[in-house]
């Protein structure tokens, strides 16, 4: 196991679920539980870019590069869960795959149907 890895385990396994529970049990609130969630979810997203080492190539960039932002995601949406929210990590969340993939991915498209259906079902109900 390298350092990054080593680094990444202990943000992914402890910190994040520690500090979860710091805000769930509102011994961090307001702006500062705000920041540390976001510092937080942008470590968890560098550990996850960086897990296997500083890229030498542009495609192992792009990896690193959508991986830092899956690690993003993936730790603000346990912060999301008790309530803190973040406008450019929720806009971070609204990634779609570029246009040829969408048409090609049948759970795109799945889910593409699933959205258009609720949003459907709540027009319905105002």
């Amino acid at each position: 196991m390298t350092i990054m890895e080593a680094i990444a385990l202990i943000v992914t396994a402890l910190v994040v679920p520690y500090v979860v529970q710091l805000i769930n049990q509102q011994a961090i609130t307001g702006n500062a539980a705000r920041w540390v969630a976001i510092g937080v979810s942008l470590l968890a997203g560098i550990c996850a870019g960086f897990v296997a080492g500083v890229p030498e190539t542009v495609a192992g960039w792009v990896t690193c590069i959508f991986a830092a932002i899956g690690g993003v995601q993936v730790a603000y949406a346990a912060y999301k869960s008790v309530g803190i929210t973040s406008r450019w990590l929720d806009a971070l969340a609204n990634i779609t795959p570029p246009a040829a993939t969408q048409v090609e991915d049948p759970l795109y498209v799945a889910q593409q149907q699933s959205l258009k259906d609720h949003a459907e079902d709540a027009a319905g109900h105002e």
